[in-house]
């Protein structure tokens, strides 16, 4: 099933986390304004692409989307070149950062909303310790894919849980390969098909992956679900579909306590070890609010910005609103650039 699944990586994080999924042999492209930034990746020159005239976006997200709407038909067809035609794709990016994070939510809607495409999203959250220009960006980054309609499973890498960078990058790698194992353990005891893992990814809503060893519990399961490099549930029981290839006794009143009660499960049996998907929660706004109270914290700083940045710091409603999921829209529209970026510059 990898070779059905389209990588896209966009700036220097999404980068480098691509470069560990081409080592597990996913199909992988890589897109930045820096070259500098993708000279640094081993990988063959027709898997990048150097925004023209981009040279860097030191942390702008308008400078971002402004160079790609320019160049965004040498973009289109470098995708096709590099990745041709697939039935997934996954866009990866930092929401702290420039490039990926300006430019990532537009590719986004532009591939779901215009090209019918099937597109989700790997995005990773700034730590505390990273800069306010960051929670910045990635406040306002949330709140762009929180609007997109037509998106598919967002995972949300959170760089403010207890590891650091390279080892939450290596663990997201491996927990994602795993997804794809399924068919390394099918029995007559029940099976989970293709279709059922795509069912699992293709669904609007945050994703979690999580996995426990068979000589553990449900409550160690439970635990890794809430407390290892995703953002945190927003704990309000909601669960579209869970995946589940299980090697220990599955506790299910205690999960629907703890997590919450899924609309439908899908389950095969595991000698190896325990793997619980959740697709379908709820964007973790909790996370995204300590992200905008940090800001606050710095309001004298803020004040001091930009007419455009104290805009973002009074546009809060999407934090209150429902994560409604809506049927994609598969009408064909006429291709303009400049009203694909319209609402985004």
């Amino acid at each position: 099933m990898k070779d059905k699944i389209g990588i896209i990586c966009i700036g220097q994080a999404g980068g480098n986390l691509g470069f560990l999924l081409k080592n597990e042999n996913f199909d992988v492209c890589f897109i930045n304004s820096s070259k500098g930034d993708l000279d640094t990746l081993n990988v063959d020159d027709s898997k990048k692409y150097h925004i023209t005239n981009g040279l860097g976006c030191a942390k702008d997200r308008t400078t971002a989307k402004q160079i790609a709407k320019k160049d965004f038909c040498n973009i289109n067809e470098f995708l096709n070149k590099s990745l041709g035609e697939k039935d997934f794709y996954y866009i990866v990016f930092s929401t702290g950062g420039g490039t990926g994070s300006g430019i990532s939510p537009v590719l986004a809607d532009i591939l779901t909303t215009h090209f019918n495409k099937k597109v989700g999203l790997i995005t990773i959250l700034p730590s505390n310790k990273d800069t306010l220009q960051a929670h910045i960006n990635a406040y306002e980054c949330v709140q762009e894919i929180s609007n997109l309609k037509n998106i598919c499973s967002t995972f949300i890498i959170d760089n403010n849980q207890k590891y650091n960078i390279l080892h939450i990058n290596e663990k997201f790698v491996k927990l994602f390969n795993k997804i794809f194992d399924y068919k390394k353990y099918e029995t007559n005891k029940g099976n989970i098909d293709e279709a059922e893992v795509l069912k699992l990814l293709e669904t609007r809503g945050m994703i979690n992956v999580a996995t426990c060893e068979n000589n553990e519990t449900t409550s160690k399961l439970i635990e890794n679900i809430k407390n290892d490099i995703f953002a945190p549930l927003e704990n309000d029981g909601k669960i579209k579909y869970l995946g589940l290839s299980k090697g220990i006794k599955f506790d299910e009143d205690l999960f629907n306590k703890e997590i919450g009660k899924y609309l439908d499960k899908f389950e095969n049996t595991n000698k190896e070890y325990t793997l619980a998907i959740l697709s379908g929660l709820t964007l973790p706004f909790k996370r995204v609010k300590d992200m905008k109270d940090k800001i606050v914290e710095e309001k004298e700083i803020i004040l001091s910005f930009e007419k455009q940045n104290q805009k973002q710091l009074e546009d809060i409603d999407f934090l209150t609103k429902k994560d409604v999921i809506d049927e994609p829209n598969t009408e064909k529209e006429k291709i303009n650039v400049n009203d694909l970026f319209a609402q985004y510059l």
